[in-house]
């Protein structure tokens, strides 16, 4: 079934894959922001919406479930504090994803619209629960 060392690598894989999708999408809303023709507000809105379905969303499903894992067979299990704010910032983002953010760059891929200025936002606060994450687990704090 593969060693530690595969089951790590996985994990750290699929945490570039969301780490690209998720700082792909900062720079694409920074230039969504300054876009003035209706074309190329459509194109990067559509730009935004395949970031997420092809990098963010699998990169942050495959990351989370790999570190469970990882966490369990790793020996850490539950019950240093870095995993359950690591778990936390995770389920946070997760749910940033799914349920705010996927729903409205969707909805305005399909309908040509704008995309609301929350998403953005909340891009940059999955920016920095990415950070946070990395640093947790490269350090382990407590």
């Amino acid at each position: 079934m593969g060693g530690p060392l595969l089951w790590k690598t996985l994990h750290i894989l699929a945490g570039v894959w969301l780490a690209v999708g998720v700082f792909a999408s900062a720079v694409v809303f920074a230039l969504l922001k300054r876009a003035s023709d209706p074309a190329g507000r459509a194109f990067g809105v559509r730009l935004a919406a395949r970031l997420m379905t092809v990098y963010t969303l699998p990169g942050a499903l495959l990351s989370g479930v790999l570190g469970l894992f990882q966490a369990m067979i790793g020996g850490f299990g539950f019950t240093r504090g870095w995993v359950h704010a690591s778990l936390l910032l995770w389920l946070i983002l997760l749910a940033i994803v799914l349920f705010i953010q996927m729903p409205r760059i969707r909805e305005a891929a399909r309908t040509g619209g704008d995309i609301p200025p929350l998403v953005a936002i909340l891009t940059h606060v999955n920016a920095l629960f990415i950070v946070v994450m990395v640093f947790l687990m490269t350090v382990k704090p407590f």
